[in-house]
This record gives structure tokens, sequence and C-alpha cells, in this order.
């Protein structure tokens, strides 16, 4: 008997400590890691973030060309001494980034998913003249809800 009652408290801790999946249909994002190098002359990096979405429609379908993660880029301006973002003349907008995060398998939607998103990201800076850079992070759902925004730490890259 009293084994039964030390296997049951082990049990209870063990299973007592697990989180359970929140039910918040509005995903939440983390960031991981950020690796980089170059090759060839052509920046090659990938980014790590961590993800929870209460109703599982954080990710697009195959046939979607409508992006669901927007990376927003800013660098460090040595001479104003902070960061800022990169404006295109072309489009009067900061540096973005937007990716198609699809789906990985069938049966997400309507369920609490948790995991983690690889980005491959190829000239994940616009011009080899900066070197600090950081991105502004946030995804939005098929149901149009945006994620939590994250700033990225800096990264600094040295070639």
């Amino acid at each position: 008997m009293r084994l039964i009652g030390i296997i049951f408290l082990i049990s209870l801790a063990c299973f007592g400590c697990v989180k359970r999946l929140s039910k918040d249909p509005v995903p939440k994002l983390e960031f991981i890691d950020f690796t980089s190098s170059k090759s060839n002359g052509i920046d090659n990096g990938s980014m790590v973030l961590a993800y929870e979405d209460g109703d599982g429609d954080i990710f697009r379908d195959e046939t979607s060309t409508l992006p669901n993660l927007i990376m927003k880029f800013y660098y460090y301006n040595t001479g104003l001494k902070k960061f800022t973002g990169f404006f295109d003349q072309n489009i009067s907008d900061t540096f973005n980034i937007a990716k198609i995060i699809v789906q990985p398998g069938d049966g997400f939607k309507g369920k609490p998913i948790k995991g983690e998103i690889y980005i491959p990201m190829n000239e994940f800076r616009p011009a080899d003249s900066i070197k600090i850079f950081k991105y502004v992070i946030f995804a939005v759902d098929e149901a149009g809800n945006n994620s939590n925004i994250i700033t990225t730490p800096q990264f600094t890259v040295n070639y």
C-alpha cells in the first residue's frame, strides 16, 4: 500500500507540472535563435521561432499566396546611434521580409498547437554594409488575429 502511495505521489509530481496548451485563438511567438553565414557572396541565414496557437490556424494552406509572418528589418545607424528602418524609396516603407508559413500536416485547425518554426532567410539584410541589425516580427493567423510582436536581440555580422 505504501508503494502505491509513493507511485501516486511521483505520478502527481510528474504530470502536475505539465503545462496545458493555451486555448487562446491569438497566436504567440517567441524568438529562439538566428544563425548566418556568407558563401559565394550571398548571405544565408536561418531563424527559429517558438509558437503557440489555441485554435491551430497560425499556418497557411499549401496553395496560399498570402504571407502570414512579417519580419520588419532595422539596422544600427552609427550616425544617429540608434536602430532605424531601412527605407525603400520605391515603396516608402522599411525593408520587410514576408513569409508564408505552411501547415506541416493535417488536423491542426481547431486544436491547440505548440512548436517551433524554422525560417530559411537568404538575403537577410538589404546591404552588405549593414553589420548590426534586428527584426520586429509578428504573425497573422487564418482568422486575421495578429500575434504578439517580438523584437529579436541585435545581431552582428563581420563579413
